[in-house]
């Protein structure tokens, strides 16, 4: 079963931010757009997967999304879906805590 992870900001992880950001992780991995942008996908050169993000919202009630949380943050605008695919080895993970340290975000478990 696939980790659910939640990343909580208030900057937009844009296709074009996450790319940047990947490039640094992963050089030689690469991404892929399905239902035109609603989920994205990083896999490594081989093709496994290592980190699926979907379409981020805005929290219209922080209290109701900080509930689905293990440790969710004080504040956060936006919430976007990912998950770490089953017997990931660290680096799905790295690439997800990447992602949020540089848009000022954090990423907590689903609960």
């Amino acid at each position: 079963m696939p980790s659910e992870l939640a990343l909580l900001s208030d900057v937009e992880p844009t296709t074009e931010r996450i790319t940047t950001i990947a490039a640094t992780v992963h050089p030689d991995g690469a991404y892929v757009e399905f239902r035109g942008g609603d989920i994205k996908q990083f896999v490594d050169a081989a093709g496994n997967p290592l980190l699926c993000l979907f379409r981020t919202r805005p929290v219209l009630v922080a209290r109701e999304a900080a509930a689905a949380l293990a440790e969710p943050p004080s504040a956060f605008a936006l919430w976007t879906d990912l998950t770490v695919p089953f017997g990931d080895d660290g680096r799905g993970r790295r690439l997800a805590e990447a992602i949020a340290r540089e848009l000022g975000g954090v990423v907590s478990e689903r609960v």
